[in-house]
C-alpha cells in the first residue's frame, strides 16, 4: 500500500527507531537473563572470573559504549553538516536513514543499556549473572566492530560518487515504477465524455504541503465500486495548498473524499514515489558544485553523467498520462506523470545559469541531451529547446572565441536533430 510505504519511509529516515527498539529489547533480554546463574559446576564455564571482576566488566562496558555513542552521534552531525553545506540539503534524509548508522548506533546504545541493566539486577556477589555477562562480553566486542565499520562507512559516504550512485539507483528503480507499461496517450474516449453528466466534481486538498504518495488501488477500485471515473491532476511531488484541486471525478454529485484520503500530503517531499526527486538532488550537487565557493566543475560533469541515463529512461517511455483499470478492464482513473519536457527544463537551465564560462559543463549537457535525443523521436522538440538555451548562454558567458564557436556548433547539430558525434 503506497500510503503505509511512505509512513515505513518517514520512519526509516529517523534516527531514533531501531536502536531505541533494539535498546529496548536488549532491557528485556537483560532482565530474562539477570535470574539464570547457574551454580559452580553447572553448564558451561559462561564467565571464569570472580564476581567483582563481572561487575567491573559491566561498568567498563556502560561507560565506554555510552562515550561511544556519543562519538558516533558527533561523527553523523559533522557528516551532515557537510553534505547540507557542499551538496545539498535534500540529502540529509539519505544520510538519516543510513542503515550503517542506524545498525552502529543500535549495537551501541544495546550494549549500554545490556550492562546497566544488568548491573542494576547484579544482586548477590556470590553468584553472578554469568550468561548475562558472557553476552555482554559478545556486545562488547561487537561494539568494536561497529565503531571501526561507521567511522569507515562515513568517509565513504562523505565521498560524493557514493552520494551520487545512490541517489541514481533510487531514481532509477522509482521512475521505472512511475513510468511503467500502462502509460500511454490519452484516450481519445474517455467515458465521461459520453456522459450526460460531463461537469466534473472537485476534490481538493485538506492541508497544505508536497503530496507524498498516491494509493493508485484503493482510487481504482473506489471508482470501480460507484461506477465513477477519476482524474488526478496532482503526482507525487506537487506541492499544493489547503483547497488545491486534487481530483476531478464523475458524475460530480459523488462524495470524492475517499479520493482525497487516498492522496497522502506532507511537508517535504519524498523519493518513493517521486520520479523527480532524484533528478532535484543531482541539480542541487551540480547547482552546488558549481558554486564560486566550491568551484568544482568536475562534479558538475559528473551529476550530469548520472542524469543523462535517468532522463534517457523517461524518454523511452511512452507520454501522457496513466491508466488504471478495474478488474473488468475498464478505465477507471488517468494520473498525470511529469513530462519530459518540464524535466528537461528543470535539469539543463539552472545548471547552465550555474556554469558560466566551464565549457566541459555545457558541452556535458549537450551530450546529455544528445543520449536523451536517442531515445525516441517524441524528445526531439524538447532536446532543440535545451539545446537552443544552451546556445545562448554560451554566447552570453563564454568569453572564448573559439570554446564559444565549440559550443554552439555541437548545440546547432543538436537542434538539427543530428549526433554531436559520429557513430
Amino acid at each position: 500500500m503506497p500510503v503505509l510505504s511512505v509512513l515505513g519511509e518517514r520512519l526509516r529516515s529517523r534516527l531514533w527507531p531501531i536502536p531505541a527498539a533494539a535498546a529496548a529489547a536488549s532491557a528485556v533480554v537483560a532482565a530474562l537473563l539477570a535470574g539464570v546463574r547457574p551454580g559452580a559446576g553447572e553448564g558451561p564455564v559462561w564467565w571464569p572470573g570472580e564476581p567483582e571482576s563481572a561487575r567491573g566488566l559491566l561498568e567498563v562496558l556502560a561507560g565506554s559504549s555510552l562515550t561511544v555513542v556519543a562519538l558516533v552521534f558527533s561523527l553523523q552531525v559533522v557528516a551532515l553538516q557537510l553534505a547540507a553545506s557542499q551538496y545539498s540539503p535534500r540529502l540529509l534524509r539519505t544520510y538519516a536513514r543510513d542503515g550503517w548508522i542506524q545498525g552502529s548506533l543500535a549495537v551501541l546504545l544495546s550494549t549500554f543499556v545490556f550492562s546497566l541493566v544488568t548491573l542494576a539486577l547484579f544482586g548477590a556477589v556470590d553468584r553472578p549473572p554469568r550468561v548475562s555477562v558472557a553476552v555482554a562480553v559478545v556486545l562488547g566486542l561487537a561494539s568494536v566492530g561497529a565503531l571501526v565499520g561507521v567511522v569507515a562507512h562515513i568517509v565513504s559516504t562523505l565521498r560524493v560518487e557514493t552520494m551520487m550512485a545512490e541517489i541514481h539507483d533510487d531514481a532509477d528503480s522509482v521512475i521505472e515504477g512511475a513510468y511503467d507499461s500502462t502509460v500511454g496517450p490519452e484516450p481519445a474516449r474517455w467515458p465521461p465524455l459520453d456522459r450526460r453528466d460531463a461537469e466534473p466534481g472537485h476534490v481538493r486538498a485538506d492541508s497544505p504541503g508536497f503530496v507524498q504518495a498516491v494509493d493508485r488501488a484503493r482510487i481504482a477500485a473506489w471508482a470501480d465500486n460507484h461506477d465513477c471515473y477519476v482524474t488526478l491532476v496532482v503526482m507525487p511531488g506537487t506541492h499544493v495548498l489547503a483547497g488545491d484541486l486534487l481530483a476531478h471525478v464523475w458524475p460530480a454529485d459523488e462524495d470524492g473524499s475517499a479520493v482525497a484520503g487516498a492522496v497522502l500530503v506532507g511537508f517535504e517531499r519524498t523519493p518513493d514515489e517521486d520520479p523527480a526527486f532524484g533528478l532535484v538532488q543531482l541539480v542541487d550537487i551540480a547547482m552546488r558544485a558549481l558554486s564560486p565557493s566550491v568551484n568544482d566543475p568536475t562534479t558538475a560533469v559528473h551529476a550530469i553523467g548520472h542524469l543523462a541515463p535517468l532522463l534517457a529512461s523517461i524518454a523511452e517511455r511512452a507520454a501522457g498520462p496513466v491508466r488504471r483499470t478495474d478488474g473488468d478492464g475498464t478505465l477507471r482513473v488517468l494520473e498525470p506523470v511529469p513530462r519530459l519536457d518540464d524535466l528537461l527544463g528543470d535539469v539543463v537551465r539552472p545548471v547552465a545559469r550555474s556554469a558560466g564560462d566551464h565549457v566541459p559543463v555545457l558541452l556535458a549537457l549537450l551530450a546529455m541531451l544528445e543520449h536523451v535525443a536517442d531515445r525516441g523521436p517524441r524528445a526531439a522538440a524538447a532536446v532543440a529547446t535545451e539545446a537552443d538555451y544552451v546556445a545562448r548562454r554560451a554566447k552570453s558567458s563564454v568569453a572564448d572565441a573559439g570554446e564559444r564557436a565549440v559550443v554552439l556548433a555541437r548545440a546547432a547539430r543538436l537542434a538539427d536533430g543530428e549526433r554531436l558525434t559520429e557513430p
